[in-house]
């Protein structure tokens, strides 16, 4: 739908400027006239790239507002739609006030659009299903809930409580992992630096010397060099790296093999299973607690584990429990899920309290997976001290072996 920019006077003679989506101009021009605007200009906006940004892009980076859509943003919508919507106000005017209050310039731009669809006759649900990259299926599930029993205020209510919990959660978890990352990165550095600029003085005052080098100055030697002249492209290839792995993460065959693998790796393989049952045992808890049927939150919690092993497994699961198979007996089936998640689900099926048993078991997850990073973190530090200091320590002593030699030839 085409998007324009106007710029109006109130009765007061206050200039409003703003954008917003119309069929056609003359549509614009009556929107704005039935409520009660002069019109000085209006313009569409036409979205053409600008140095791989849209023109909305640059439109919101003039006024300041972030051109990406955090949790944080996700978060503050669900608490500020239930909100407005329990005060009374319709979910169109809602949309229209928190599009304009957004920080996120691509958060407005979709909460007008959004607007829009409800305004043609789209329910909210059908209007955030266009958009899958940015509602993620337990929004979608919640939101569906939530009309279907006309009470979509305490759905979306719940839903900020999770999103509240799950941003303080992901918060303590990257917190954590600063520390090391910035130890590494150092580390490196430093080592490139050695190789780099230390060494190669080295190299060139044992050249001097008609002896014969001991291997490991040899190998250290051979390292120097190596870095002193591609020390360029071995930084590329990191960069390289990184990037390609950033644009190839969201590609479905690179996924798959990737979360194979990570299933697989040593130490990795358990934060990544915890990890997942911690986002699957919540999205569980948070889904039946709102109301949704059995069947359709296994189907939003399997889409939303975050890997694509477990997501097979889980939609195998869905389809036999629709057939009408105990979930605890069909979730006890699969190896790779712990005996815990199938006895208390068996415990949640016998006592009728399902969300309340899901609830449990997501809160020990998280404080598992937050012990799991913390001693990772805690073991991280020594381990790596050890390793720079085995690599400091060979190079030295690689560096002492001709000076004992000349030493010795020299007597």
């Amino acid at each position: 739908m085409p998007k324009y920019s106007f710029v109006a006077k109130t009765n007061d003679s206050k200039t409003v400027k703003d954008i917003e989506f119309a069929s056609s101009q003359d549509e614009m021009v009556a929107k704005l006239r039935a409520r009660g605007l002069f019109i000085v200009s209006i313009k569409e906006i036409i979205q053409e790239k600008v140095k791989g940004t849209t023109a909305s892009d640059v439109l919101n980076k003039k006024r300041g507002k972030r051109t990406s859509i955090k949790l944080h943003d996700l978060t503050m919508l669900a608490r500020n739609l239930a909100v407005t919507l329990s005060s009374g106000i319709t979910l169109l005017r809602s949309l229209e006030i928190l599009a304009k209050q957004a920080e996120s310039g691509k958060m407005q731009q979709v909460l007008q659009e959004c607007g829009t669809y409800v305004r043609e006759g789209l329910s909210f649900s059908e209007a955030i299903h266009k958009y899958p990259k940015i509602f993620p299926s337990l929004w979608q599930s919640i939101v569906e809930v939530g009309e279907a029993s006309g009470n979509l205020p305490f759905g979306l209510d719940k839903l900020a409580d999770y999103l509240e919990m799950r941003m303080d959660f992901e918060r303590k978890i990257k917190s954590a992992l600063i520390y090391p990352v910035i130890l590494v990165c150092v580390s490196f550095l430093a080592l490139l630096i050695f190789f780099k600029v230390i060494l190669p003085k080295f190299t060139e005052l044992f050249s001097q010397f008609n002896i014969e080098l001991p291997l490991p100055t040899k190998i250290v030697f051979g390292i120097s060099a190596f870095v002193a002249k591609y020390w360029l492209l071995i930084i590329l290839g990191i960069v390289v790296t990184i990037a390609a792995f950033i644009y190839f993460k969201d590609d479905p065959q690179f996924k798959k093999a990737f979360d194979k693998i990570s299933l697989k790796v040593p130490l990795v393989n358990k934060i990544v299973l915890v990890g997942c049952l911690e986002r699957f045992t919540s999205t569980m808890y948070i889904l039946l607690d709102s109301g949704l049927p059995l069947v359709y939150t296994l189907d939003a919690s399997a889409r939303g584990i975050g890997n694509y092993v477990l997501e097979k497994e889980l939609m195998a699961v869905k389809e036999r429990v629709r057939e009408g198979a105990s979930l605890s007996d069909e979730i006890g089936k699969l190896d790779v899920f712990p005996a815990l998640i199938p006895e208390m689900a068996k415990v949640g099926e016998e006592t009728g309290s399902m969300p309340e048993v899901f609830s449990k078991v997501s809160s020990y997850y998280q404080k598992e997976l937050s012990t799991k990073v913390e001693r990772i973190v805690l073991v991280f530090e020594p381990l790596m001290i050890t390793v720079m200091g085995f690599l400091i320590g060979g190079i030295v002593i690689s560096l002492f072996l001709p000076i004992f030699k000349i030493a010795t030839a020299g007597v």
